[in-house]
């Protein structure tokens, strides 16, 4: 989507309100002009959109316990926040960043143990092997990444264990990445509840991944 520099003369008041409510949007004011004018005339923006997508994972995920949800950093990323019932219970973060364009990549999430405690990395990373190795058992391609217990995956639309190309609605893409969160983080926790019983532990993750691939048309 393409954008050009036009000339506009405004009434300096409302140019005030305009920075004040840019300000509050965490947004400049050309951005926030463009979305007024988009609203006005009907006209879905990247950033409309990835506000849409955000609301739909807010309103999943919210009422679950297992989450926190900070302020977003930008209008293209969100951070959640979950615990793991283990020693001093860790931090997990995710963060996904979505794509401004449409089409069959929408976004990358990322999720990172905060700790620096080398065993509770290297259980992350068994963790991330585990589940990895599940999809790409059931689905083939997957970009992912793995790092000293920090996991980066690209989210692609996926129907069947294939990639599907278009676009579909932002509730829609929400709810897959908010099942596709969900889905992780309880197969995490799973993993971590079951550690006295290495053989349990991957056997949890790989239920909890079943489940989720079994659930649904289209996943991530």
């Amino acid at each position: 989507m393409t954008k050009s520099v036009y000339s506009l003369v405004l009434t300096d008041e409302i140019v005030a309100k305009i920075d004040r409510l840019a300000y509050m949007k965490n947004t400049n004011r050309s951005n926030m002009i463009n979305q007024i004018l988009a609203e006005y005339v009907s006209f879905v923006t990247p950033e409309k959109r990835m506000r849409d997508v955000f609301g739909r994972i807010e309103t999943i995920l919210t009422g679950s316990e297992d989450f926190q949800m900070p302020a977003r950093p930008s209008e293209s990323m969100m951070n959640l926040r979950s615990a793991i019932a283990y020693k001093y219970n860790p931090t997990v973060r995710y963060s996904v960043e979505l794509c401004r364009e449409e089409g069959g990549e929408i976004g990358t999430l990322r999720v990172q143990l905060r700790t620096q405690n080398e065993n509770l990395i290297l259980l992350m990373t068994d963790f991330c092997r585990i589940w990895t190795s599940l999809e790409t058992g059931t689905f083939g391609d997957v970009d992912y990444e793995i790092a000293s217990g920090r996991f980066s995956r690209k989210l692609v639309l996926r129907e069947n264990g294939s990639a599907v190309p278009g676009a579909l609605s932002a509730d829609t893409v929400g709810e897959l990445i908010a099942n596709y969160v969900r889905a992780f983080d309880s197969a995490l926790k799973a993993y971590f509840y079951e550690l006295n019983r290495s053989a349990n532990a991957a056997e949890a993750v790989r239920r909890v991944f079943t489940d989720y691939v079994s659930r649904s048309r289209l996943i991530l």
